[in-house]
């Protein structure tokens, strides 16, 4: 029981938390659902040339047009126009995009060394969530310069105890977000080529299904979401909107990518090696000895979540120190 004095501040109390749950819940049903897109089968492969405007294969696909910044001018549509449009054949999903520039004299790019960073570069990236876990996923990205930068996302960029910083998509090697899992390390094999035009530029990425990991099968849904950074304008737009404080790597927010029949992959990559060597101690030739070793690694996908590597006469003189 309260006293009658306390009653009128327990009162006030319990209004207060009516108006903040009730704020919540109606938040709550305002914020907008994720947004999904489908991948289409491929009628002919697409021409990977960047030109994608100009390519039959892209011509009846449809697009996804609508990117919502969190800079400079959080939650308003992006300043320029993106269209993404997906396909896949039996061996590799293709994205075709579009970046329209009202000003493509103003175009950004810096340096177009595989996994560069981007932040001070005009750039387009790619996550996809290929378990749906809204966990992990794997990134992809270029720039007008057709720079190729990938990475895997690991408990959404925080699960490196090391903390650090990196950004999902520029920064650090092995780390990234707010407080890392992002592994800059990993180097897919995948392709891309851009295109810059008078009316901004382009790009075609083909991601081969053997690069990723999945569940085959038919009716498959992907986590995807996708970001635009226009670097003069310090602008960066996403396709399924963050809030300000996340990045590409919020695989939990992510839009969905539907559709998909995906084939069964049973990857069996072999890496031989030899070695030589000669060594001389006088001026003879007598003298010279000659040395030579031979070795093999393989790599065996068993399922889509486990991978065999075998190795026969490792080469230590290979093997780098892993970072930290």
């Amino acid at each position: 029981m309260f006293s009658a004095d306390a009653r009128p501040l327990v009162a006030l109390v319990t209004l207060c938390l009516i108006l903040v749950q009730g704020r919540a819940h109606q938040a709550q049903q305002l914020a907008p659902a994720p947004p999904s897109a489908q991948a289409s089968r491929a009628q002919t492969t697409p021409v990977l040339d960047g030109r994608v405007l100009d390519d039959p294969a892209w011509k009846d696909v449809p697009a996804v047009v609508d990117f919502w910044q969190t800079a400079p001018d959080a939650g308003q549509p992006s300043s320029e126009r993106t269209e993404v449009r997906i396909v896949y054949t039996d061996t590799a999903i293709y994205f075709g995009v579009v970046l329209l520039d009202r000003d493509p004299s103003g175009l950004t790019t810096s340096d177009s060394r595989r996994d560069s960073p981007l932040d001070d570069t005009d750039s387009f990236r790619i996550v996809l969530d290929t378990y749906r876990d809204r966990q992990n996923g794997f990134v992809f990205a270029t720039t007008p310069a057709a720079l190729e930068y990938d990475g895997q996302v690991n408990g959404e960029g925080n699960n490196n105890p090391f903390g650090g910083a990196g950004g999902g998509g520029g920064g650090g090697r092995q780390v990234g977000g707010s407080g890392g899992g992002f592994n800059l390390n990993w180097d897919g094999a995948w392709e891309v080529r851009t295109v810059t035009t008078e009316d901004g530029w382009s790009a075609e990425f083909e991601i081969p299904f053997k690069t990723l990991r999945y569940e085959p099968g038919s009716g498959r849904e992907w986590g995807v979401n996708f970001q635009r950074t226009i670097r003069r304008r310090k602008e960066t737009a996403f396709w399924a909107p963050l809030p300000i404080q996340f990045d590409l790597m919020r695989v939990s927010l992510a839009g969905a990518l539907t559709g998909l029949n995906l084939p069964v992959q049973r990857n069996l990559a072999l890496i031989p090696y030899s070695l030589g060597e000669a060594r001389q101690r006088g001026t003879s030739s007598g003298d010279t000895k000659f040395f030579g070793d031979v070795g093999l690694d393989a790599k065996y996908s068993v399922t889509p979540s486990l991978t065999l590597d075998e190795t026969v006469n490792t080469d230590f003189a290979q093997v780098e120190v892993d970072e930290q």
